[in-house]
Order: structure tokens, then C-alpha cells, then sequence
């Protein structure tokens, strides 16, 4: 389709022989066609109009996007911190109640002269 309007639109052909070079069947596809990238083309130079309108972000504008990108990240971690310390209190219950129910110790006690002897 892009390679047919392309075509008709630099001049190498006219709408008749773009729809025997690719087979299209009615002169009303092709124009829907030409309408489509000619809208297409439209709407690709206003975005760039404004892209190049728009002033280019302030240090203080930059400083701002990058305290708020913080600040979420911090939000995100405290979140992933809270579910971590709420994943240990709940195995540190399990192993407790399962060293009560079964009379064994499953917890490693930490021994101090252990690892004193790999210093």
C-alpha cells in the first residue's frame, strides 16, 4: 500500500496503472489509500511541530522528574520491604510452631566461638 502511494504520489504512475501494477481493484481503495498516508503524514508533522514547539525541560524541570521518579522508586521499595518483613515474622512463626508441635529444634543457633575460628 506505502509502496503504491509512494508511487503515485512521486508521479510514476498514475491511479490506473498503480491498480494493474498491485492488483487493486477499485479507484476508490486506492484513494481511501491516499487519504490514509496523506492523513498519516498530517498527523506525523503536527507531533513534530510540537515536539519542536515545546521548550526543551529546565534543569530545575529535570531535577523535579528526577525527585519524582525517586520518590516512587522509594515508595516501591518501602512496599517490597514491608512484604519482606511480614514473610519473615510469618516463617519465623511457622518454624516455631513446628519446633513446639514436634518437640525439635529446627532453627540453627548462631555460635560466637564458630565464627570467631574463621577470623
Amino acid at each position: 500500500m506505502r509502496q503504491m502511494v509512494e508511487e503515485i504520489n512521486l508521479g510514476r504512475l498514475t491511479i490506473p496503472q498503480a491498480m494493474a501494477k498491485f492488483n487493486v481493484l477499485t479507484r476508490h481503495t486506492v484513494r481511501k489509500w491516499l487519504d490514509r498516508v496523506r492523513h498519516e503524514n498530517f498527523q506525523r508533522q503536527d507531533v513534530m511541530k510540537q515536539a519542536s514547539q515545546q521548550p526543551p525541560p529546565t534543569l530545575v524541570e529535570r531535577m523535579a522528574l528526577k525527585a519524582d521518579e525517586l520518590a516512587g522508586q522509594v515508595k516501591q521499595l518501602k512496599k517490597e520491604l514491608e512484604q519482606a518483613e511480614l514473610q519473615v515474622i510469618y516463617y519465623t512463626t511457622v518454624i516455631r510452631v513446628a519446633e513446639q508441635e514436634l518437640g525439635i529444634a529446627i532453627e540453627k543457633k548462631s555460635d560466637t566461638k564458630q565464627s570467631n575460628s574463621f577470623e
